[in-house]
């Protein structure tokens, strides 16, 4: 079974690794998104969504036009918003957004630490929509903040962190920092959309023998 051989590579990947997932515009976000609910249920371990300006309930309205359900309601599924105002999923911490990236990234701190200390540790932590911070934030060096802020957080052992990013948009930024991104982070994975579902390859890892590593997540698994 395909989703079988993109569960290992989740599996090996190690607790406190950063994760960079590139896609293009699709139905790549639905999909995924379906797959870590799926995945987290069977292995009974917390999802912790960061929802950034509604992209989790846009994601949702998507699903839903497709025919994709997604369950999200369960008990270890944990959603930390920034900005937006559709609450969905169980928002338990809600995160006011600042342009100074100092005082956001201070706030988002202190509410994901209170959330990390309730949890089974590792979580997979699902960050939706960094694209849209990175377009709020008010200059270079406050986007280059974020970038060191997150590079921090590589090595906290509570968590898997896979940030999904749109990479046409990150790439049309006014501060390019994909590149960046794709530096500190500790495994890239690329996500190529087709018909039914998305081809998943691994483009760099701190582990040599998931590099190269391809495999599918098909939404024939979900019919």
């Amino acid at each position: 079974m395909e989703w079988k051989k993109v569960a290992d590579i989740i599996d090996s990947i190690l607790p406190g690794e950063t994760v960079l997932v590139e896609y293009t515009t699709s139905y790549i976000p639905e999909f995924l998104l379906r797959f870590f609910a799926d995945y987290t249920a069977e292995k009974n371990i917390p999802l912790i969504i960061d929802d950034d300006f509604d992209t989790l309930y846009t994601i949702l309205t998507h699903a839903k036009s497709i025919d994709l359900s997604i369950d999200l309601n369960r008990d270890n599924v944990y959603v930390l918003k920034t900005g937006g105002k559709f609450e969905v999923g169980n928002v338990v911490a809600r995160i006011p957004f600042n342009p100074d990236s100092r005082v956001y990234l201070t706030n988002y701190a202190e509410a994901s630490s209170r959330v990390y200390k309730e949890v089974q540790h590792p979580a997979i932590n699902l960050v939706l929509g960094l694209e849209e911070l990175f377009l709020s934030v008010n200059n270079s060096l406050d986007a280059y903040q974020m970038v060191l802020r997150m590079q921090k957080f590589i090595g906290n052992k509570k968590r898997k962190a896979f940030y999904l990013v749109n990479k046409e948009v990150m790439e049309n930024l006014p501060v390019k920092v994909l590149g960046e991104l794709e530096r500190i982070s500790t495994t890239v994975i690329k996500l190529t959309p087709y018909h039914t579902g998305a081809h998943f390859k691994v483009l760099k890892s701190v582990n040599p023998r998931l590099v190269r590593r391809e495999a599918v997540i098909d939404i024939g698994r979900w019919d």
